[in-house]
């Protein structure tokens, strides 16, 4: 990372045209951002954002990622919105703000059907394997909040937009169903040791 002398900001945030948003920062973001940003890819506030998100991520250094996901998906459209979006779902639900998390999920299950054929393009010809919004949706639902039968909806919803094999959906329902009674028989058995 270079700073430079005079400002004490560093290079790559100069490059990315961020310093009026770093200038806004107070010092402890300041200090944690700027452990991330060497080697960002400095060509577009967008793709720097993207670039440190990505990598705070995989770090688990999730308010990083959504202090600089919260400032760059503003005015965002299309693919680039979904890409951020697929970034902040990470943030949120590592720093345990599930209904955040949700309703970018929700938000990046109603662009898919715009941005579809863009991410099979670039995916060289099929949907990525990996898709946060599907993902995260039923970790939080179901792994977060229980709610199964809005797990199950999610899933048919899934099916229709193309995102799941009708055999996927059938063993990620029976998933569901294995899930809650395994709840249910923890719940039974933890109330019996507290009644002995």
């Amino acid at each position: 990372m270079f700073l430079k002398k005079s400002s004490g900001i560093p290079a790559e945030i100069e490059k990315a045209k961020m310093t009026e948003w770093y200038g806004s920062l107070n010092d402890q973001n300041k200090v944690k951002l700027n452990r991330c940003v060497s080697g960002a890819d400095t060509s577009s506030k967008t793709a720097f954002a993207l670039s440190v998100m990505r990598r705070t991520n995989e770090e688990e250094n999730y308010a990083v990622s959504e202090l600089l996901g919260e400032y760059i998906i503003e005015g965002t459209k299309g693919l680039t919105r979904y890409d951020v979006l697929e970034e902040i779902i990470l943030a949120y639900f590592g720093t345990k703000k599930y209904d955040k998390c949700l309703e970018c999920c929700k938000e990046g299950l109603d662009m898919i059907s715009e941005v579809k054929s863009e991410l099979v393009k670039r995916n060289g010809g099929g949907l990525p394997e990996r898709i946060i919004c599907r993902n995260y949706m039923i970790n939080v639902l179901v792994g977060v909040y229980s709610k199964y039968d809005e797990g199950d909806e999610a899933l048919d919803r899934f099916y229709e937009l193309g995102l799941i094999s009708e055999e996927d959906l059938n063993f990620r329902k029976q998933s569901h169903k294995v899930h809650k009674l395994q709840r249910v028989f923890d719940g039974i058995y933890s109330v019996k040791l507290k009644d002995q």
